[in-house]
């Protein structure tokens, strides 16, 4: 009888203790929600001719593509029909005629588009990243579309229109897209080879896409992974997403499926984002890391196509960390390769760094012989910002120096999770932005805001976060290396 009640007393004291925890949540998190400002059409508008997963999807690419022309119809009506606002900035993205919008709308950075060839060497996919658009893997495709290869940029739903169509996105819209531009790129290049580019969320896609593909024939089976930047650690959002999420739907909560609401001056990236997204992210790592443990006790992960990854040391989106025990130390030897990209480690730079980057180097560089290659990119000496690429091979501990004839461009720390895909002279996010036919540019990653700390509504530091690639080179090498061996 006592133990009884002792045991009920006890249940009521953790019961208590949940809902006191869950209190405190929810008020923390209801007060962010009411400093948010306010809702604007593209948060709120529900766009209704989007792909989704399941019976009656397009089945093709063809008619993939058909129906986003649908969306982009419905969205130019939607929220383009009125004249633009007297105040309207050339900046507005959703501004009718302004430079951001014409940009947006007008090419095809977020479009799905393919890049054909006559006798096609190979096929590939490009896939992008959450709340980001097929252009971030623009001059991916296009260095591998010169070197002979069919070339498709997916759009994956949710993307590319408002940032309010990733509240009702699910990750198994995204799988499913996938899945289908694989098939279509594979029909394209019949026996030749598949590669898959994903960035971000997309290498998170890839990785899941082939586990998939090594137990199910129906599905194309890629002969090599080029990931930048993966999602494959588990996501932060999980949590508060989930939990916020309930809330969403209650009158008067409209803010709460939302963990950010920004000014929208990016044409092919949403600043604001979605409770729903980071909800979604979370269950596809979970389903990747599911995946990548089974395939690991079934002793399978040597069918995994060659992976090439290359990774900032200091990353603010994904762990970093993650990329080599959640991925590369699981794949037998077999070509696959780790590059990442460390901090600049000039005296000057180096003397502010927070010490977890520091960390973090050691961790990845003193682990045993392992069965893949680690090439670090950073300082070939601490006195001089010349770079060079170091290079560790399979089963060894030490690292060689190749000198690239790169250095670190002035003011560069670090490069970053949006930089690495990109080049230099891109006209949107380069460092040093070339110019374009059209003069549809927008140097949004050379513009360097000067003045008092909050004075505008964005913090100073979105501007600041490098959105290039000074080594870009690097990535280009390990390209051509890659469809000389498998094409020969």
């Amino acid at each position: 009888m006592l133990l009884r009640r002792t045991t009920k007393l006890a249940i009521r004291a953790i019961l208590l203790l949940a809902a006191l925890v869950a209190a405190v949540i929810v008020g923390f998190t209801a007060q962010a929600w009411w400093r948010l400002p306010a809702l604007a059409p593209w948060h709120t508008v529900r766009l209704t001719n989007e792909f989704r997963a399941g019976a009656g999807a397009p089945q093709t690419l063809t008619a993939y593509m058909a129906q986003e022309e649908r969306l982009f119809a419905e969205l130019r009506a939607t929220l383009y029909a009125a004249a633009a606002a007297p105040d309207a900035s050339e900046i507005d993205r959703y501004s009718a005629g302004s430079l951001v919008a014409r940009i947006a709308l007008d090419t095809q950075g977020n479009r799905t588009h393919p890049l054909t060839q006559a006798a096609p060497r190979g096929a590939a996919v490009m896939l992008h990243g959450l709340s980001d658009a097929p252009y971030s893997l623009d001059a991916v495709g296009r260095l591998l579309h010169e070197r002979g290869f069919y070339v498709v940029w997916l759009r994956l739903p949710g993307h590319g229109t408002i940032p309010g169509a990733l509240r009702e996105v699910a990750w198994e819209d995204w799988m499913a897209a996938t899945a289908l531009a694989l098939r279509d790129a594979a029909q394209h290049a019949p026996g030749k080879p598949l590669y898959i580019a994903g960035y971000s969320m997309g290498g998170a896609l890839a990785l899941l896409h082939t586990l998939r593909a090594m137990d199910d024939p129906r599905l194309a089976m890629p002969s090599r992974l080029l990931l930048f930047s993966p999602a494959t650690g588990l996501s932060r959002f999980a949590a508060m997403a989930n939990i916020t999420a309930l809330l969403s739907p209650l009158p008067g909560l409209a803010k709460a499926a939302w963990l950010d609401v920004m000014p929208e001056y990016d044409p092919y990236k949403y600043n604001s984002f979605p409770v729903n997204a980071g909800a979604q992210i979370d269950r596809l790592t979970r389903a990747l890391e599911a995946g990548l443990a089974q395939a690991q006790r079934r002793g399978t992960l040597a069918r995994m196509p060659t992976v090439t990854a290359f990774q900032s040391l200091i990353d603010a989106t994904v762990v970093a960390a993650d990329l080599g025990p959640r991925l590369f130390e699981r794949l037998p030897a077999k070509g696959h390769e780790l590059v990442v990209f460390d901090v600049n480690r000039g005296a000057v730079w180096w003397s502010l760094l927070r010490p977890e980057p520091r960390r973090a180097f050691d961790r990845m560089t003193e682990v045993p012989a392992l069965p893949f290659r680690l090439t670090v990119v950073g300082n070939l000496r601490r006195d001089s910002e010349e770079v060079a690429q170091w290079i560790r091979e399979p089963g060894t501990r030490e690292a060689v120096a190749r000198p690239t004839g790169l250095a670190w461009p002035d003011a560069v720390f670090s490069l970053g999770h949006l930089a690495i895909p990109m080049p230099m002279d891109d006209p949107i996010y380069g460092l040093t932005p070339r110019a374009t036919p059209d003069g549809l540019e927008l140097p949004l990653g050379h513009v360097a805001p000067r003045g008092e700390t909050g004075a505008l509504v964005l913090p100073l530091g979105q501007f600041a976060r490098i959105r290039s690639n000074p080594f870009f080179q690097v990535i280009v090498e390990r390209i051509d290396a890659a469809v000389q061996a498998d094409t020969r």
